[in-house]
C-alpha cells in the first residue's frame, strides 16, 4: 500500500506491525560473499582457499595487508587445493603515482609471484589497501587475469596509487590465492572475496 495511503488510512506508523507474505522488487545483489579472511598475527603468508568456484566466473575482491619489514615486498600467488602455485607464469604490470608526482612502475615475465607493492612501511596502520577484479580464477578455458587499483605508503613516507594488471599464463583452476613477501613476515590482513552473478 502507497505509504500516503497508509496515513490516510490512519495507520500509527510509530507502533509495530507484523507482515506476511514474500517482499518483492529488492532485487538479487549483484555480489556474493563467497569467503574473507582477517589476521593480525605475524606470518610469512596468508592464504584464503575455496573462494573461487564454477558458481561464479568472475570475482570482487577487497584486501588490506601490512608486512612486519621495512622496505620489502607484497607479493600474491594462486591456489589449489591447499596448495600454493609458484610457477614461473606469473605476469605483472603496475603503474604508480606519488604525492610528490614521481611516477614508477613494478613488473616482472614469468616470475613465481606477482608484485603488489613494493618499499612498503611496515606499520599496520599504513597497510596496502585496495581492490582487484580475478577474471575466470576457476577455469580452465581461459587464463586467470586481475586487474588492480590500491594504494601504499613507502618506508620512506611518500603515498603511492597504483593501477595495473597480473596474468597467470596457463589455463590453470584456482580455488584460492595467497598474500606472501619477498622476505620475512607480513603483519595483518583483511581479505573480502565476492562472487559477480551474471
Amino acid at each position: 500500500m502507497p505509504f500516503n495511503k497508509i496515513q490516510s488510512a490512519g495507520f500509527d506508523l510509530t507502533d509495530n506491525y507484523a507482515f506476511t507474505g514474500t517482499v518483492s522488487g529488492a532485487g538479487d545483489p549483484s555480489f556474493v560473499k563467497t569467503g574473507a579472511l582477517q589476521s593480525t598475527t605475524d606470518a610469512g603468508d596468508y592464504s584464503i582457499d575455496s573462494v573461487f568456484s564454477a558458481t561464479y566466473m568472475n570475482y570482487f575482491v577487497t584486501f588490506k595487508v601490512a608486512i612486519a619489514g621495512a622496505n620489502n615486498q607484497c607479493h600474491i600467488k594462486f591456489r589449489t587445493g591447499g596448495a600454493t602455485n609458484s610457477s614461473s607464469k606469473y605476469m605483472s604490470y603496475v603503474r604508480y603515482g606519488d604525492n610528490t608526482d614521481g611516477l614508477g612502475r613494478l613488473y616482472n615475465s614469468y616470475n613465481s609471484y606477482a608484485y603488489l607493492g613494493s618499499s612498503l612501511e611496515e606499520t599496520d596502520s599504513k597497510a596496502v589497501q585496495g581492490f582487484m577484479y580475478v577474471f575466470s580464477p576457476f577455469s580452465t578455458t581461459y587464463l586467470t587475469n586481475i586487474t588492480a587499483h590500491f594504494n601504499s605508503i613507502t618506508d620512506a613516507g611518500y603515498r603511492r596509487m597504483h593501477f595495473g594488471g597480473i596474468q597467470y599464463d596457463d589455463t590453470t583452476s584456482f580455488d584460492g590465492f595467497q598474500f606472501t613477501t619477498n622476505t620475512g613476515n607480513l603483519s595483518t590482513v583483511d581479505i573480502q572475496v565476492y562472487g559477480i552473478k551474471e
